[in-house]
């Protein structure tokens, strides 16, 4: 018996045997074959390259052909689709917006000088030395005094205590850190005052307002205050103001901007008009009010016009006077209350640069030149129907405009004759 099983095992194992030799023998085969197939066609594309040879120099021509063509269309797709190009412009407005937008703190606005009143509203510390005046006597008795407005609507109004004498209160800088947005700038020509409010981006790194007192007394007035060094009884009117008059020792006065603020300043003298055309203009000193150049972006020349009761009913106007703005050898002028934007009718141009602004009496307007990048510059009354346009290709980045008509007007000639001989020479070719 155990035989017989013995010799059954020795049996399945040579039928095994024989089947994987019988597999790789078969697949021998097959990769002989394939292989044998390969390089019988590669004989054969050998034996044929001297008939594709004659082929190409009978077809030469033709392949030349398609070659312009394909140049041509290249070029004819470079003169139509938009590029990104740089514009500059120069418009007069009466209110604008904007976010600073470098990577490090700059002076904004500097050596204001004789403000006849300057009024800070918002949240704000600030803290005066000297001598005090006031009917209360526990700030009569106080060398120094730190004030605290409260709440959004808080406010501090600072003048000379003598108002017929020239005021000495100057605005030495506004310091602004990155993306700090500046918001309702304007200049109003019948206060002679400038007003706009500073929306700061961080409280760690706030902004500096530094003002000059000088040595002559001034007036304070404070609203919604809190003075945490006296114990002063709560006023039953919330809203009620203090009123003192200090004698500064220190006449500089510094504030850290970590909140939304709003600023207005009114000046005892009115920026200068412009000289006569046959002298040569003078620069003034509201001409060195701004600072010269500044890194913007989302920059707005519109006023919104709130409708208290339903916000939807809000309406944006334009606030330009006059303008006009250069892209691609193209100029376009700017009217009254038409709006500025860029290549979608919702969002405003890309403006990245705006310097020289000054105020211009004659236009009652504040002045700025400005650069930026954009593919299409749209002009227009209403923002969804603009009635003028800029666009420039991407071959405008390359060559001067009359070439590109030029070289656009040859392409589409040549394209059409080339097209009729091609298919002409096809033809002609046919059996």
């Amino acid at each position: 018996m155990a035989f017989r099983q013995k010799g059954r095992q020795k049996s399945s194992q040579n039928s095994r045997f024989t089947k994987i030799k019988n597999f790789i023998i078969t697949k021998s085969g097959l990769i002989q074959t394939k292989f044998n197939n390969i390089n019988n066609n590669f004989n054969n594309f050998l034996q044929q390259l001297p008939n594709l040879k004659q082929y190409l120099i009978r077809q030469q021509s033709s392949i030349l052909v398609i070659i312009l063509l394909a140049v041509l269309c290249i070029i004819t797709i470079a003169a139509i689709a938009p590029g990104n190009h740089t514009f500059e412009g120069n418009l007069i407005f009466q209110e604008m917006s904007f976010t600073y937008n470098e990577p490090q703190p700059k002076v904004f606005l500097r050596n204001i000088k004789n403000i006849q009143e300057l009024e800070n509203e918002g949240i704000q510390t600030l803290t005066f030395t000297g001598s005090f005046e006031s009917q209360l006597p526990e700030i009569n008795k106080s060398n120094s005094l730190e004030i605290q407005l409260l709440e959004e609507k808080s406010k501090i109004i600072i003048s000379p205590a003598n108002s017929q004498t020239e005021s000495d209160i100057t605005l030495e800088k506004l310091q602004l850190q990155p993306q700090t947005r500046i918001t309702k700038l304007n200049y109003d020509f019948e206060r002679q005052g400038l007003a706009f409010s500073v929306v700061p981006n961080s409280r760690n790194h706030p902004n500096i307002l530094e003002i000059f007192l000088g040595q002559k007394p001034v007036k304070v007035t404070v609203a919604g205050y809190k003075i945490p060094s006296l114990n002063l009884p709560k006023s039953p009117d919330d809203q009620e103001e203090l009123e003192f008059i200090v004698t500064p020792d220190n006449p500089g006065l510094n504030l850290k901007i970590q909140k939304d603020i709003n600023l207005y300043l009114t000046l005892s003298k009115p920026p200068k008009k412009s000289e006569s055309k046959s002298k040569p203009p003078k620069k003034s000193e509201s001409n060195r009010w701004f600072k010269g150049k500044i890194q913007t972006k989302d920059v707005k020349f519109t006023q919104l016009l709130k409708d208290g009761n339903d916000p939807k009913n809000d309406l944006e106007i334009s606030t330009i006077i006059e303008g006009k703005i250069r892209m691609v050898e193209q100029d376009r002028d700017i009217k009254e209350n038409q709006f500025l934007m860029g290549e979608n009718s919702d969002k405003p141009l890309n403006i990245q640069v705006i310097n020289n602004m000054q105020i211009i009496p004659e236009k009652k307007g504040i002045q700025a030149r400005f650069s930026g990048k954009t593919k299409k510059i749209q002009i227009g009354l209403d923002q969804d129907f603009p009635v003028s346009s800029i666009q420039g290709s991407w071959l405008d980045g390359v060559l001067p405009r009359d070439a590109i008509i030029a070289l656009f007007s040859f392409g589409a000639a040549t394209v059409a004759n080339l097209l009729s001989w091609l298919f002409a020479n096809i033809n002609s070719r046919k059996p």
